[in-house]
């Protein structure tokens, strides 16, 4: 009972200070003669006197609260709380309603006043709590109370982050209107994601850890909550494709499934016809490996009509198997009652496209060389083939190009003209072969119809249209041309009164498109240079960053004088201002520095279009000229380069043979451009300096001969690239 009793009395002595600090209940004044060891039977007097009490201790009342007390009862009151006890000394006074608070202070003013409370929380109140000054402590105390009203907006603050855990939405929107007309937090102090900022924020303190730990456990609930939503929409969106579907079956019964089982076949369908297109592939380069030619087999050069009797060879045997009698032709019906539909033809045009895919044939060697010698470069081209006239023209598309990245896009328009004074020309399909610059291959295209119809053309008329055609594609020195196109029109002719299976009964004819070629303008060309006779005639355009990543590289000479190449790429430390980000020295974008007679110029260009500041990836396109002031010719052989990024302790080294993939050979006065793009994955120090990287090298050449293609001598010359950086400009 007394241990009871004296907790009683000991709430009733702070109760008038509830914010004392520890050390205020070990001061010298508290420790009085109440609290005394040695006359614990004298503090019993003081405070109660059992004799001549009632038997019934339960009529004993505490002399602070005047609440009944059962010394015997287990469960004493012994920490009653003090606002519940002493309401006038813990109720809110001066409060200020919403629409009366006014922002009074400047932010100059504000700014002063936070870091006098940071000051006060992060060093006074320590300092006074280890000198155990509790008068100085409690003044220190008042001090930053006062300055935390005088600035309203860390009250709303704090009704914000009490909003926010409550979940009172409607309440939260308010206090964030209420905020922002109070000027929002003062300068200095950041909000968190939530809306509000942490007391750690604010007085920039470490974050308690039980706070962090909220934050987490908020993120988490978030995630939970966002993938158990998903789930329930696509809960909901099965529910309702099942109700779709039942509908469907009590209305239509069976139209589903046999959709369905329509999709499966030609599934099927489309699998065989790939698997026999690549059994074909697969014998025609064993032939060329074998025979160094193609055999003359009959359909070889006709893959459509064997794709066709391989397509109507299924239908038999599926309708065989069904029940429905043998195949005559017709998919209606055996006996040929009526004509296909217009989704029967849609649907084969499809499966023929889709199972043709889009096969390559052997190409042209003046188009994988990039020398064309005495043919005529020509961007349009007129064919006449029976009664039709077909006329082509191509342009350059400057607004789809993207050179740096190897994006160049051209324009044709195709005019198709029936001369024929009586027959009605109805145009069934296409079929084009096209040869980008440098590539060993050309690309096969064709397909039912035109622009997705089969247009009728009457005696006299005319068909035109526009389509493009984007290439992968770099310029070469060689050549002026992009890539070389040409192919054919299949078409049937209607005679008066004859219809179109009179017409498709007797056969179907072509119609030639003439070669042409799609042509880089002035400003994408490069300047010419000589080809070694000796050097690899594989012009499959890679990127050099695909090449570094593909290929490990180390040069040596051959006894020929030519070079055998094999790729590296390292890494070693990398400068120190890098690393930090306190650049040193002049920060420029371009660079030009001559060596040994060979001057380079380069100088880097930010890409917007295709960078993403979100996930720290920054494009670059950097260009390059490499001018010979040599009195002899010189020949490129190698590159190497460095580059540091912006934070990186390391640069990364790639070395390699050539340039672009060649290694051209320059006349005295000559000079060799080309561009290319860096990717970075880096995060920028804008705050320091927009740099993101820092990149320099040097390239190897060699001093040839008379003749121009004898080195005179197998240890390369050193060009050296000069410093610079990719940059991001203001704003960006």
């Amino acid at each position: 009972p007394r241990l009871g009793i004296q907790k009683v009395r000991y709430h009733h002595r702070v109760a008038a200070s509830p914010r004392l600090p520890s050390f205020a209940l070990q001061s010298s004044y508290l420790d009085d003669d109440d609290y005394d060891d040695e006359d614990e039977d004298d503090e019993d007097d003081d405070y109660l006197d059992f004799e001549g009490l009632d038997a019934d201790p339960k009529n004993f009342e505490s002399p602070f609260t005047g609440l009944s007390i059962d010394p015997a009862d287990p469960n004493p009151l012994i920490e009653p709380s003090p606002d519940g006890y002493f309401p006038e000394d813990f109720a809110e006074k001066d409060v200020v309603p919403d629409d009366q608070l006014v922002q009074r202070m400047s932010p100059q003013e504000r700014v002063e006043n936070l870091a006098a409370m940071r000051q006060i929380k992060k060093n006074d109140l320590i300092a006074l709590t280890e000198r155990q000054d509790f008068a100085g402590y409690l003044e220190a105390n008042n001090e930053l109370t006062r300055r935390t009203k005088n600035d309203p907006w860390f009250g709303v603050n704090e009704r914000l982050e009490e909003a926010y855990w409550l979940g009172e939405d409607e309440e939260f929107s308010y206090l964030q209107g209420l905020a922002n007309r109070l000027g929002g937090p003062p300068p200095g102090v950041d909000l968190e994601s939530q809306g509000f900022a942490l007391a750690g924020t604010i007085f920039d303190v470490e974050v308690d850890e039980r706070v962090e730990q909220r934050r987490i456990d908020e993120y988490i609930r978030m995630q939970r909550h966002a993938k158990a939503r998903a789930m329930y929409l696509e809960m909901k969106k099965n529910e309702r494709i099942a109700e779709e579907q039942w509908e469907e079956d009590k209305k239509y019964p069976g139209v589903r499934q046999e959709r369905e089982a329509k999709i499966r076949r030609e599934r099927t369908l489309k699998k065989l016809t790939g698997m026999l297109e690549e059994k074909r592939k697969k014998k025609k380069e064993r032939a060329l490996e074998i025979l160094g030619t193609v055999p003359d087999i009959v359909g070889f050069e006709r893959m459509d009509e064997l794709m066709k009797n391989v397509r109507e060879d299924y239908r038999k045997f599926r309708r065989k198997s069904i029940g429905l009698g043998e195949y005559d032709g017709d998919l209606s019906s055996p006996a040929k009652e009526r004509k296909k539909s217009s989704a029967d033809q849609a649907r084969e045009a499809v499966a023929a496209e889709a199972s043709g895919g889009r096969p390559r044939l052997p190409g042209d060697k003046d188009v994988t060389l990039g020398e064309l010698g005495d043919i005529a470069v020509e961007s349009s081209s007129t064919a006449v083939t029976g009664p039709l006239t077909v006329e082509v023209t191509s342009t350059y598309d400057k607004n789809l190009s993207d050179p740096p990245m190897r994006k160049h896009c051209f324009e044709y328009t195709i005019r198709i003209t029936n001369n024929s004074p009586t027959d009605t020309i109805k145009l069934l399909g296409r079929r084009f072969e096209i040869q980008t610059v440098g590539s060993s291959m050309k690309d096969v295209v064709h397909g039912e119809g035109v622009t997705g119809i089969q247009p009728t053309l009457k005696p006299g008329e005319v068909f035109e249209y526009t389509s493009n055609a984007p290439l992968s594609v770099r310029p070469i020195g060689t050549t002026i041309i992009a890539a070389r196109m040409r192919g054919e029109y299949r078409y049937i002719a209607l005679a008066p009164g004859q219809t179109t299976d009179q017409a498709e009964g007797a056969g179907e004819q072509r119609a030639k498109l003439g070669m042409f070629h799609f042509i880089f303008p002035e400003d994408q060309r490069v300047v010419p240079f000589r080809r070694n006779e000796q050097e690899e005639e594989d012009d499959e355009d890679d990127d050099e960053e695909e090449q570094t990543k593909k290929s490990n590289l180390v040069t040596s000479p051959t006894p020929d004088g030519s070079l055998k190449s094999v790729t590296t790429m390292s890494s070693k430390p990398g400068d120190d201002d890098m690393r930090t980000g306190d650049i040193i020295g002049q920060t420029n974008e371009s660079a030009e520095v001559t060596s040994d007679k060979v001057r380079v110029h380069v100088a880097s260009s930010y890409r917007p279009e295709r960078s993403e500041a979100s996930l720290e990836k920054y494009a670059f396109a950097y260009n390059v000229r490499i001018t010979n002031e040599f009195d002899k010719s010189i020949q490129l052989v190698t590159r190497k380069f460095e580059i540091q990024t912006i934070g990186s302790a390391n640069k990364d080294v790639v070395e390699g043979p050539g340039v672009t993939g060649r290694q051209p050979i320059l006349k005295p006065g000559e000079s060799f451009e080309y561009t290319s793009t860096a990717p970075l994955s880096v995060k920028p120090m804008l705050e320091k300096t927009p740099v993101v990287a820092r990149m320099r090298g040097e390239f190897g050449f060699l001093i040839l001969a008379d003749d121009g293609v004898t080195p005179l001598s197998s240890n390369p010359l050193k060009a050296s690239v000069g410093t610079f950086h990719f940059i991001l400009p203001s704003g960006s």
